[in-house]
């Protein structure tokens, strides 16, 4: 019985370096040690116990080493998913981050991250060198006593500990820690979400109440162009039009005066689907499924009897956004098929915009959406935006300061270079708007899916749940009908606080404040 329990040993000590290298959490700790502690006696033990197995140390070596090695790689993956993510990788958002992916996007996720995965693979591989070293000197040690069998008591605690390893898997959060089971868990329960969609258009149209009850009444001008340009990955506080320390948008800022600049907006979610039905539809954090039931933007714009356009950088969706942007009258996608792993600048979206605002109909929702500064970074703007390459300035400084590393720093150079270049894109946009029949209303409103963490709370450039950073996104508006208001009205609007899709009343979102540019001047 002592074999079982210092190879036991040896699984636990493995788990709490995993623990100590902050990739795995307390709680998994706990249960995964929990697991390993009925698995290992409960499953080696029986190569101790039955007697068809003669040489009993080489099968028990062979069953520890084997659940050592799933238990730890188990952990290297999520520690490095926690990493990257920045919470366990269980949630919706990162499940579809993983698994509604391409060969060209996954290439480019390990050309930004490699370093993270770097880091969970010397992880992985020291732990397991470490642990499979001590596993064999074990073995050397009980070499001498191949047919010793262990006694009845032993036995007994062996088959106890393999039944308590069966019982713990009937409760389900017990049975998702397993690592044999929590990725086919995982990946069942996105097939079933997939087959899902796939019955989606039937379902929503069986569920979607009636456009009687939807209660559209259009009072606006005879003539109205809304334009709704959706960003990817844009963290407020990197642009100068939020104060930031380098200039990277000199196109907004020289525009400031004809902009609404919303000072206190967060995203929903941290991640670009889970937001953008937040966004797009009346799914909400308390009524997650009212994209199902209820009309969406679209929807709404063509029952007010608005002429729909879609234009997009990023590749065309299978799943619910790709419904919505579906029911568009008019789609342009110019990203063809490697995703959001691809050089094709939001600059390239210009033409399109041009030729829906050229369109004659009187009334026009043209919704844009950008790839923006979504990683890889230095693959969302052209060379001549690169400005700030081996910066050295207040940024470079504070990031030195705060203890960053070199990559985290060239990150952030990458990052406020895109950012940079999206001000050139959006500030197009919207002299391109101004220009456009200026007899007619016109709007121009910009938010971004998500924001993103690069240096600055921690070490680290992606997605972020657990920080401000992941959802401190940027909104602005420029319309016609502002003009001449008072300093003190804009200033009220500015400084309200807006959520991409509330939680509660008190909270009004952009695709709700979209809606009423539909029907009412601002």
């Amino acid at each position: 019985m002592r074999q079982l329990i210092n190879r036991l040993g040896l699984g636990l000590a493995g788990m709490a370096a995993f623990w100590a290298l902050g990739m795995v959490s307390a709680n998994e700790f706990a249960k995964s040690g929990l697991l390993m502690a009925t698995a290992l006696p409960g499953i080696a033990g029986l190569f101790m116990v039955i007697p068809y197995f003669r040489n009993r140390p080489v099968w028990l070596s062979g069953a520890t080493i084997l659940i050592l090695l799933l238990f730890f790689l188990d952990a290297a993956i999520k520690g490095f998913l926690r990493d990257y993510f920045g919470l366990r990788p269980n949630p919706v958002l990162v499940l579809q981050a993983i698994f509604n992916t391409n060969p060209a996007e996954s290439g480019e996720f390990f050309q930004h991250n490699w370093r993270q995965v770097a880091q969970a693979v010397i992880a992985f591989v020291v732990v397991s060198v470490l642990a499979l070293v001590a596993e064999r000197r074990l073995a050397r040690a009980e070499a001498g006593r191949s047919g010793t069998a262990l006694p009845r008591r032993g036995a007994l605690a062996v088959g106890m500990l393999l039944t308590l390893f069966l019982a713990l898997h009937f409760n389900p959060t017990m049975a998702k820690e397993n690592p044999l089971l929590f990725w086919p868990i995982r990946y069942l329960d996105y097939r079933a979400q997939m087959a899902y969609a796939q019955d989606m258009q039937s379902n929503i149209a069986r569920r979607m109440a009636p456009p009687a009850e939807w209660r559209v009444r259009y009072a606006g001008p005879e003539r109205n162009t809304v334009v709704w340009v959706i960003g990817e990955s844009i963290n407020r506080n990197n642009m100068s039009l939020y104060g930031y320390a380098r200039n990277t948008t000199p196109t907004l800022d020289a525009m400031r005066k004809e902009l609404l600049v919303f000072r206190d907006v967060v995203s929903s979610e941290p991640a670009t689907m889970s937001s953008l039905m937040k966004m797009f539809t009346p799914a909400s954090l308390d009524d997650p499924n009212g994209w199902n039931s209820k009309p969406d933007v679209v929807m709404l714009a063509k029952e007010a009897g608005f002429k729909t356009f879609w234009i997009s950088n990023q590749v065309p969706n299978d799943g619910w956004l790709g419904l919505v942007s579906n029911r568009a009258d008019e789609k342009r996608f110019i990203n063809k098929g490697a995703g959001r792993g691809e050089n094709n600048y939001d600059g390239n979206l210009l033409p399109g915009l041009a030729a829906s605002l050229d369109d004659p109909a009187p009334k026009k929702l043209i919704i844009v959406h950008l790839l923006g500064a979504h990683p890889t970074y230095d693959m969302r703007y052209p060379r001549e935006f690169s400005l700030f390459d081996g910066a050295a300035d207040a940024v470079s400084s504070q990031l030195e300061g705060a203890q960053r590393s070199l990559w985290i720093r060239r990150m952030r150079n990458e990052y406020d270079n895109a950012i940079a270049y999206n001000d050139f894109v959006l500030g197009s946009m919207i002299r391109r708007l101004m220009q456009s029949a200026p007899a007619d209303n016109a709007s121009l409103l910009f938010s971004s899916d998500h924001a993103q963490e690069v240096g600055h709370t921690r070490d680290h450039a992606g997605q972020s749940v657990a920080d401000a950073s992941g959802y401190e996104i940027p909104m602005l508006l420029w319309t016609r009908s502002f003009t001449g208001k008072s300093p003190d009205e804009k200033a009220m609007l500015e400084y309200r606080p807006y959520q991409t899709r509330p939680s509660g009343a008190h909270r009004a979102g952009p695709a709700g404040d979209s809606l009423r540019l539909l029907s009412a001047r601002a």
